[in-house]
């Protein structure tokens, strides 16, 4: 194989050799203005070649800048791009808080504003039946008086059915208001406020003398 490829160079050399020689030759055979012409046509025919390798590069490397430029704008535009989405998902993130902020409050100022309307709605409910009772008790009386008037009844028994019917309704009033003002929990009107209990539960202790079951010579029955 060795010798295959030193067959093969020594083959290139003698050709270019050979290729030498014969333009050695050939020189001899030409004048000096066609030597000059020669030479000149060859200067002539290398320097285009360079012109055209030159342009060849310079074009290719203008391609490359072009390319590098149209890539930069294109980052440039999609980074700008990328700052106004993300400036405009803040945003809607911002709006987005901000409207679950204002939920939320509006929330609580409605379920707030709801246990005043129910508290105040059955207030009014309690003062009515409070003023029902006024009214059933100062109807009762006013017939009682009407009897009494009229010689039905005496005086004995007016006094003690107008006194029975006050003592009655007074102390249904006081019962309300009682429950209202103390036992009724300020915020939810069907609530009632209970004092705390003192916590009466006692933990256990747990014994501090138990045998190991793992130690030798510990048995079921100890």
């Amino acid at each position: 194989m060795k010798e295959a490829f030193a067959n093969v160079n020594s083959l290139i050399d003698q050709t270019k050799l050979l290729s030498d020689m014969e333009l050695q030759a050939y020189l001899t055979t030409l004048g000096d203005s066609q030597k000059n012409d020669f030479i000149v046509s060859n200067v002539g025919e290398t320097i285009k070649a360079v012109n055209e390798s030159k342009t060849a590069k310079f074009n290719d490397l203008i391609d490359q800048v072009t390319g590098a430029d149209n890539n930069i704008v294109s980052s440039a535009y999609y980074m700008a791009r990328t700052r106004d989405l993300t400036s405009l998902a803040k945003d809607v993130d911002d709006i987005t808080a901000k409207q679950l902020a204002i939920s939320e409050l509006n929330n609580g100022v409605a379920g707030r504003q709801n246990e005043i309307n129910e508290w105040s709605n059955f207030n009014k409910l309690d003062t009515l039946y409070i003023m029902q009772i006024l009214f059933i008790s100062l109807s009762f009386i006013a017939i009682l008086a009407f009897l009494l008037s009229n010689g039905i009844i005496n005086q004995t028994l007016f006094a003690f059915v107008s006194f029975s019917i006050a003592a009655i309704a007074i102390c249904m009033l006081v019962i309300r208001w009682r429950y209202t003002n103390v036992a009724r929990d300020g915020r939810y009107w069907h609530k009632a406020r209970f004092s705390k209990q003192p916590n009466t539960y006692v933990a256990p202790i747990c014994p501090t003398n138990v045998p190991d079951d793992s130690s030798p010579g510990a048995s079921v029955f100890g």
